[in-house]
């Protein structure tokens, strides 16, 4: 599947490709048109890719990943590690946020009862 056709398919960004391309994380195969070639597993990587750098984790860190799921021993407790990380940093992102609502809701109330 040449780029256009993933970043249609997948719905990825074709800067992403060529970002996971230039870190290591993906690899494309040049055609005749010049273009890269992507097989499907690789794409179905990338979008795992993007989730994960949407909750916040680093690329030195995503690559570390990567590397495990790639070795022969059973890597799946580092794995496991690494994606709670991400979670207890998302939780953290949630309450901050949780607590800015709450004071705006405490805002409204306090002026609702000036009205």
């Amino acid at each position: 599947m040449n780029t256009k056709e993933a970043c249609e398919h997948f719905h990825i960004k074709a800067e992403m490709l060529q970002i996971y391309e230039s870190i290591g994380l993906l690899k494309g195969r040049k055609n005749s048109n010049d273009d890269i070639d992507y097989e499907e597993a690789d794409l179905q990587y990338a979008l795992q890719f993007g989730f994960l750098i949407k909750t916040g984790i680093d690329l030195d860190t995503l690559k570390y990943f990567v590397s495990l799921t790639n070795m022969k021993n059973n890597t799946c407790m580092e794995q496991i590690k690494i994606l709670r990380r991400c979670r207890y940093k998302l939780l953290e992102i949630i309450h901050e946020k949780q607590q800015l609502l709450d004071q705006l809701d405490y805002m409204i109330y306090k002026l609702k009862g000036k009205v």
